[in-house]
């Protein structure tokens, strides 16, 4: 609340029992308690007073029984500087007079934002809860202060920006005609169907056009063909799936590119929504190790990173630890196995892998384990292919879509030679709720699921603890600014 008032009008007083107590500080007056007021702006500082709230009626009960044993300090103008919940004790028994003492200030010579630095001031003496120690913090910062340094701060992370770059001419995506309405329709079909599995990648898309071949151009000429599993299709697919996203025939939120994840800062609007985000995730993001009391330390490795948001829900679930690569992974991912099994005391490390059935796939498995056993010297690893094997191939009835092994690779002939043939699959071949059981059956024949119950009962009562100290918390935080201490 801004007042009209400004030092240059500072009112002017004939001599009273305000002014003679000032000459004499300590000197304490018996006053009408209706000649006082309480400073509106203390509620934004402290909270409005409830007359419910038991702490204040004990302290009604207090005053009743011993009097007033701190005087309330006031204004000159007569507004309460401190002992607002005093005052309103005194008039819950009826008081009509109440002891105070004055002090030289004039709540009319201030704004708002200076009564409650005053206010804040004339209080330090107070137990107070979080919130109100927060209020009072924000009083004794300078916004433009504040503001500076967080300008000051982006500038010194800005500095070695790149330079920016001039754009020139102009990208024109070409309509989707008719001749390849049966593809795009196909596709939409195929997305539609596995909406549960969102965001999906091409390749996946990919697949599922090659289990019902739709035609790739309709024309009735010589351009007319069939989809088919090669690169020539599956670029097409790619190019008429980015025109139907720009085209608003497909929901953008429906396809993801995970060959080439993005990352990106989190902004907020100011600082009441960044405190109602965070204050909503506070502890939110707990999860029991559900694996503590197993006797083997087990961790799961997908080769391709196209169907770790398929298999990845599964194993977060178990609480898994979880290793997605792209191919061959890099000696540092299979560090931090190690580092986990070393830290987790167990004495055995198992493995559980999924890749292609490949060449490079079946060696992605093998070698992963070996370089385990002799670059890191864990001579107890077990490593078992969960998915994609031959077996699984005929189990699961995949269709042969023509893809072979590459003669290329140089474990070809071991791979020819140990299944008598040059068929290959992709491992999203698999239909999406087929991996899923496939991985869920494997991992809970890995595991004593009687310690994995026990584990997730005691989840349980974690859960109950953890929400009764959200509560608590939460409650101190009641009536805190809800931006950024402004008024």
């Amino acid at each position: 609340m801004e007042s009209t008032f400004t030092k240059a009008h500072r009112p002017r007083h004939r001599m009273t029992i305000q002014m003679i107590l000032n000459s004499h500080p300590q000197a304490i007056a018996d006053v009408e308690i209706d000649t006082i007021k309480p400073s509106p702006e203390n509620d934004d500082i402290y909270g409005a007073i409830d007359k419910k709230d038991i702490e204040l009626v004990n302290l009604a009960i207090s005053i009743r029984d011993n009097g007033i044993l701190e005087p309330i300090l006031v204004s000159n103008d007569n507004y309460i500087v401190s002992g607002h919940r005093r005052h309103a004790a005194s008039k819950m028994i009826g008081l009509k007079t109440v002891k105070v003492r004055f002090v030289d200030e004039y709540r009319s010579l201030h704004n708002a934002v200076e009564w409650k630095r005053v206010l804040a001031s004339y209080n330090v003496q107070r137990v107070k809860p979080m919130a109100v120690r927060m209020r009072e913090a924000v009083l004794a910062v300078d916004p433009e202060v504040a503001h500076q340094q967080l300008l000051e701060s982006r500038k010194v992370l800005d500095r070695n920006g790149p330079p920016k770059m001039a754009i020139t001419g102009t990208k024109k995506r070409s309509e989707i005609g008719p001749n390849k309405l049966p593809m795009l329709n196909a596709a939409i079909k195929i997305i539609a169907e596995m909406h549960e599995f969102w965001p999906l990648t091409v390749r996946q898309v990919h697949y599922g056009l090659l289990n019902d071949p739709p035609l790739r151009n309709a024309s009735k000429g010589k351009q007319r063909s069939v989809y088919l599993n090669n690169t020539k299709c599956y670029n097409d697919l790619c190019e008429l799936l980015t025109r139907a996203r720009l085209f608003g025939l497909v929901e953008w939120e429906a396809i993801t590119d995970e060959t080439r994840p993005t990352s990106g800062l989190r902004f907020s609007k100011d600082a009441a929504q960044f405190f109602d985000i965070e204050s909503h995730n506070f502890l939110r993001g707990y999860r029991r190790d559900l694996l503590q009391s197993q006797s083997d330390h087990v961790e799961l490795v997908i080769e391709k990173m196209t169907v770790g948001s398929i298999i990845e829900p599964i194993a977060n679930k178990y609480c898994l630890p979880t290793t997605t690569g792209r191919g061959y992974c890099s000696i540092d991912p299979r560090y931090q196995i190690v580092q986990r099994y070393r830290q987790s005391g167990k004495d055995r490390l198992k493995l559980l892998i999924v890749s292609d059935f490949d060449p490079d796939g079946d060696e992605i498995a093998e070698s992963f384990a070996r370089s385990i056993r002799d670059d890191f010297g864990i001579g107890g690893v077990m490593a078992s292919k969960i998915l994609l094997r031959q077996d699984q191939v005929r189990a699961f009835g995949i269709p042969n879509n023509g893809l072979e092994a590459k003669e290329s690779s140089s474990k070809f002939k071991k791979f020819v030679e140990r299944y008598g043939s040059v068929d290959a699959y992709e491992l999203e071949a698999v239909p999406p709720k087929l991996m899923q059981s496939t991985v869920t059956e494997a991992i809970e024949s890995t595991l004593d699921l009687e310690a994995l119950n026990r584990e997730l009962a005691l989840e349980k009562t974690d859960a109950a603890y953890l929400q009764t100290m959200k509560n608590h918390v939460t409650d101190s935080f009641t009536g805190m600014p809800r931006n950024g201490g402004a008024t």
